[in-house]
């Protein structure tokens, strides 16, 4: 089975696959190109490693009417979730069958209302595509407290949940034979954690969520 789990954001999805035949893990990165000269740097030495794919987002064009606004962003979405379906197929065994589960939309988030409504927008448009090629019971949706009580706590923030990740505290098997997780247990973190390393990780904590639920194992109470 292909596990796949998808942090969904407009500029930068993180997207973490499990193939529990194969025993390995895979993070595609579709990011959008933008931050300092440094962050990028980090972001292209991190797309070098085997186990991780990084595509950087096109630009997409701007418009000040309305209503081509609104006809750009459709067709913004419309081409990320081909993109990230792409980069999916391309990175996984078609032929072990396909589990996908999404982050759902944090209303709590600071990001403002339009951006959530768009998000969940383009979030929607991925998924109707997504069920061309899967079972509505393929694909899952789960609330990100579920994700963070899954890591240890259901009020962590990015920065204690990326500790967690490099420590390692939750004993994730196979993790540290990743060259991602290698790479990231290096990385010298102030308070932010850097782009997409924090919607890799949120994405990863998904996938061994969903592993444990299709295992029966027992949850964090």
């Amino acid at each position: 089975m292909n596990f796949v789990t998808i942090d969904f954001s407009l500029n930068s999805p993180g997207i973490c696959i499990f193939n529990d035949k194969r025993k390995q893990y895979h993070f595609i990165a579709y990011l959008k190109k933008n931050g300092s000269k440094k962050a990028i740097k980090l972001q292209e030495e991190m797309g070098l490693l085997d186990d991780v794919t990084l595509v950087f987002q096109p630009d997409w064009e701007k418009d000040v009417d309305y209503s081509s606004i609104e006809f750009n962003k459709i067709m913004r979405y419309d081409i990320m979730s081909n993109d990230i379906i792409n980069l999916i197929i391309q990175n996984t065994f078609k032929d072990d069958g396909y589990l996908i589960a999404f982050e759902g939309v944090s209303y709590g988030s600071s990001a403002g209302t339009n951006n959530i409504i768009d998000m969940a927008s383009a979030a929607s448009i991925l998924k109707i595509k997504l069920l061309k090629h899967l079972k509505p019971e393929d694909i899952k949706t789960v609330a990100p407290a579920t994700i963070k009580k899954h890591a240890g706590k259901g009020n962590m923030n990015k920065r204690v949940l990326w500790d967690v990740f490099v420590e390692n505290r939750t004993g994730e098997e196979f993790l540290e034979e990743t060259n991602f997780w290698s790479f990231a247990k290096n990385l010298e973190v102030g308070k932010s954690v850097p782009k997409p390393f924090d919607d890799l990780v949120d994405a990863f904590y998904l996938n061994s969520l969903i592993r444990s639920l299709q295992a029966n194992l027992p949850l964090p109470a």
